[in-house]
């Protein structure tokens, strides 16, 4: 191997170590933190932001990227590397044009905002007061013009946000993308609501602790490695990627709501065993590095969705349940739990929601987020704007700020851009599990006895190895031979639907 792609490597791994470091701290910000380390925590978020963006802009990775690559004509200037060596250089240097358009005082102060306004966020919704947290949002999204300013100037500002989390990704592209979902699952939305869907309902409540033990299990199955990873709690479900070798997942419980604490955490799980699956050799480059949040999130929810709300799966979990909680569950049929789970119905909660009426949820989001960026709608006005959304859409209007405008954790933490990618996620989700069905012909099978190692292994072969060497539609398309298309999710949701209420009445 050429020495200039050594030291590349080495500089890279140095430079990720920081941010790192920092993804620790945000962590403990989120679980364990006292309340009143706050100020001392945004003074060390901004110092290790600001320490991280040095080394993007030092001199002597611009000579080591240099000794790689032309940074005029972006030719690779070594011939012995492979196609994929190539691909982490070229996906590196996109990167270094990004970061030094960001001058350092601004990214320390961006820093320290963020960190302080996820703290605030937090108290806003336990107070039930979103007048405590719009300040913080004003300033935050003053910021994030900013910062796409720099980045490119010439772009809308939303496509630049975007860009950040979902590359090549456009307002317009999105806007497609959501007139397909409208066109049929609007309808299908509607369709179900004037049904009644038979079950026998479980009655709580569920010990919070047998919960606990029981997601634990799950992530065990799923093949997340607790030697290399840990689950905690959180009021909002995530995932931090410290290395491959370190990653967090959280997850909520709460003793009235049996099935939130399971599809959290195996939804955080797939995150997680993405990140436990990138190639540690490669840490700190684009080869250790997801393709994008859309192609994420498919992987949390192709085990969420497809996975755990699917009949083999509680055919399979039934007894395993049962023995956590005895009495809850005696006269309750693995049917019942597969209807129970995936009831149509919308709701205010984002994270609760089913898989049709998460759509809508999203789309709601996205509209909120393109009129904050284009000026048509102020911070002052966003949470009558969300009513009014959640009344146009799903029917129904939030009775307060923290079941409607504060419920995530996004906007506090200025991802703005960062939701069009769950729906982007289901998308990729539905495709590539419809390939995986071909693929494992005996999957209603794996998932049922509990064994589901070869979809891990699966996903591993054709995802988390692969990390930035394929942009999100040419992975896709490398495994499933198609552009990514809303036609995989829209049968999907059809066919379920369908089964679900065979024997429901009007």
């Amino acid at each position: 191997m050429a020495k200039p792609f050594d030291d590349l490597i080495d500089y890279c791994q140095s430079m990720a170590t920081v941010s790192s470091i920092q993804s620790v701290l945000s962590w403990d910000q989120e679980t364990y933190m006292p309340s009143d380390a706050i100020q001392f925590r945004s003074k060390q978020c901004s110092w290790l932001a600001k320490t991280a963006h040095d080394y993007w802009l030092s001199d002597r990775f611009k000579h080591i990227l240099g000794a790689c690559i032309d940074l005029s004509t972006q030719e690779i200037l070594l011939d012995s590397l492979t196609f994929e060596q190539s691909r982490l250089v070229q996906e590196l240097y996109k990167d270094w044009r990004k970061k030094t358009q960001l001058p350092t005082d601004f990214v320390g102060q961006y820093s320290a905002l963020v960190a302080e306004s996820t703290h605030v966020w937090q108290q806003a919704k336990e107070q039930n007061d979103y007048n405590l947290f719009e300040p913080y949002l004003a300033k935050l999204i003053d910021l994030s013009r900013q910062k796409a300013s720099f980045i490119d100037s010439d772009r809308l500002t939303y496509d630049v946000l975007l860009d950040e989390f979902e590359p090549g990704m456009t307002v317009k592209r999105v806007e497609q993308l959501f007139a397909d979902l409208k066109e049929r699952g609007l309808p299908l939305l509607k369709r179900v609501q004037d049904l009644t869907l038979c079950y026998k309902p479980i009655q709580g409540p569920f010990n919070t602790q047998h919960q606990w033990l029981y997601t634990l299990d799950l992530l065990k199955n799923m093949g997340f490695d607790f030697k290399q990873g840990r689950q905690d709690r959180s009021s909002h479900p995530f995932t931090i990627d410290i290395h491959p070798s370190d990653v967090r997942v959280t997850t909520r419980l709460d003793k009235h709501l049996f099935f939130s604490g399971i599809t959290s955490t195996v939804h955080e799980g797939g995150h997680g065993l993405y990140e436990q699956g990138l190639q540690k050799e490669f840490f700190g480059t684009p080869l250790a590095q997801a393709v994008s949040l859309g192609i994420h999130e498919s992987q949390s929810r192709l085990w969420e969705n497809h996975i755990c709300k699917s009949l083999p799966f509680w055919q399979g979990q039934l007894a395993k349940i049962q023995s956590y909680f005895p009495t809850q569950f005696t006269d309750v049929s693995a049917y019942d739990l597969w209807k129970q789970v995936n009831k149509v119905e919308p709701g205010f909660i984002r994270v609760e929601a089913d898989e049709i009426s998460y759509l809508c949820h999203i789309m709601i989001r996205f509209e909120c987020e393109c009129k904050l960026f284009d000026g048509s709608l102020s911070t002052k006005d966003l949470p009558d704007f969300w009513n009014e959304s959640y009344q146009t859409y799903l029917g129904i209007s939030p009775s307060s700020d923290s079941e409607g405008v504060l419920q995530d954790i996004h906007w506090s933490s200025a991802l703005f851009g960062y939701f069009p990618t769950y729906v982007i996620g289901s998308i990729c989700a539905a495709q590539l599990y419809d390939h995986l069905e071909s693929s494992l012909p005996h999957i209603d099978t794996l998932i049922e006895s509990g064994n589901w190692l070869p979809i891990k292994d699966w996903l591993s072969t054709h995802i988390y190895k692969k990390g930035r060497l394929y942009e999100s539609n040419d992975l896709i398309k490398s495994i499933t031979g198609q552009d990514i298309s809303s036609q995989f999710l829209l049968d999907y949701l059809d066919q379920k639907v369908d089964a679900l209420y065979e024997d429901s009445v009007v």
